[in-house]
């Protein structure tokens, strides 16, 4: 009874297993960097800011061309955009 509770224990943990070894392929070791700098820029890499391409007068001068706003434009007199 002892040796079938035994395997019993072993089946549901596992057993014992033989660990394997890491594979060292290189006689010398070399320490793993770890470091992370922070970024410190020196200088911005956009100098400024983009402008807003279409505000409100870009936004006259293109207005929407589709068919119903077409339509709109004809039946009712007024700009899509």
């Amino acid at each position: 009874k002892a040796k079938a509770t035994k395997a019993a224990r072993a089946v549901t943990k596992g057993g014992s297993k033989q660990k394997l070894l890491k594979k060292r392929f290189s006689p010398t070791f070399h320490r793993p960097k770890t470091f992370k700098a922070s970024r410190a820029p020196k200088y911005p890499r956009v100098s400024v800011p983009p402008m807003c391409k279409l505000d409100q007068f870009q936004i006259l001068k293109f207005p929407l061309t589709t068919e119903s706003a077409m339509k709109k434009i004809e039946d009712n007199n007024t700009l899509v955009f």
